[in-house]
């Protein structure tokens, strides 16, 4: 069906949400209409891309992923027959990818007939190491879960 675009970091201000318009707007000028939500919960700036239509979902709550609201999420991919493109905020970034690999997101979404594709930025300068190491917890996550399997 869909392919969910998620797009990682744990460290801020290098560019995610300028990644996830670039994909919204890739897929716009291809003709499709693709869904964006904004789970940023400190820095929307997803969401102030007007044209692309983006939601706004909360699914931070005191650190802690709100269930509930991740729910809201899972349904609206589930519904959706277009491209999902998430922009997630560095402040939500540990909680959520601890979240997506200890409940077994990606299976979820495959069995749903869709396909997760993680985008991560790796910056240079003096984001370099913090974009490095948040790649790398990434990648030890999902290491950690096919482990389990």
């Amino acid at each position: 069906m869909a392919k969910v675009h998620l797009v990682l970091q744990g460290k801020g201000g290098v560019g995610k949400s300028v990644i996830a318009a670039l994909i919204a707007q890739y897929k716009a000028n291809k003709g499709q209409t693709p869904v964006c939500v904004d789970t940023d919960p400190v820095n929307a700036t997803f969401e102030g891309y007007q044209s692309l239509n983006v939601k706004r979902l909360n699914i931070l709550e005191e650190d802690e992923i709100n269930t509930r609201n991740f729910d809201a999420l899972v349904e609206l991919i589930a519904t959706s027959e277009d491209d999902v493109i998430i922009d997630n905020g560095a402040s939500s970034f540990v909680p959520l990818s601890h979240y997506l690999i200890s409940n077994e997101v990606p299976a979820l979404l495959q069995d749903m007939g869709h396909e997760m594709v993680v985008h991560t930025v790796i910056a240079g300068s003096q984001s370099l190491l913090d974009t490095i190491n948040g790649f790398s917890q990434l990648v030890t996550k999902v290491s950690e879960f096919r482990k389990t399997e």
